[in-house]
């Protein structure tokens, strides 16, 4: 079972899911050639491949028109260790394969696709950051040069 956009197909599926723990751009290797990996987060990816019976092919039609809308996204609720995960992710690849019968019937089948989550599923909390020694800092896209934020113990403001 798994969901997309709130809607959910119960169809046998096979589902592979790949875990990346990403660092940032500020990680690697240090003088003393150690590594510093400096972790952003955990970001799941799941490859899902979907057995629609045959004489449901509306709705492998119409999983597969609602994956190849050229969005940003989808919500996808899907299997996590012993429950499930929601994630916001992109479609990177959708495919299946085409069966003409003898007698000119055709279908369409073994419907796969792969979404990679947009944010990560895991990352480290303020506390867990402070007590690693790391530098916290504040989630600013563009901050103003010697612009100053400070900790409000709920939030970033920007000092006066």
């Amino acid at each position: 079972m798994f969901m997309i956009d709130g809607v959910e197909w119960p169809y046998p599926c096979g589902i592979e899911r790949v875990a990346e723990v990403r660092p940032s751009e500020a990680s690697g290797l240090l003088l003393d050639r150690s590594y510093f990996n400096d972790v952003i987060g955990t970001y799941m990816r799941y490859t899902v491949t979907v057995a629609v019976p045959i004489e449901r092919r509306a709705d492998h039609s119409a999983i597969y028109e609602a994956l190849t809308d050229p969005v940003d996204g989808h919500s996808f609720l899907l299997p996590y260790n012993q429950g499930t995960v929601e994630i916001v992710g992109r479609v990177e690849s959708v495919g299946d394969v085409y069966v003409r019968l003898p007698g000119g019937g055709m279908y369409w089948k073994g419907l796969k696709f792969t979404v990679m989550a947009n944010h990560p599923t895991k990352a480290m909390a303020l506390g867990e950051v402070l007590a690693r020694g790391r530098t916290v800092m504040p989630e600013v896209m563009s901050p103003e040069v010697g612009a100053r934020y400070v900790w409000t113990g709920t939030g970033w403001e920007e000092d006066d």
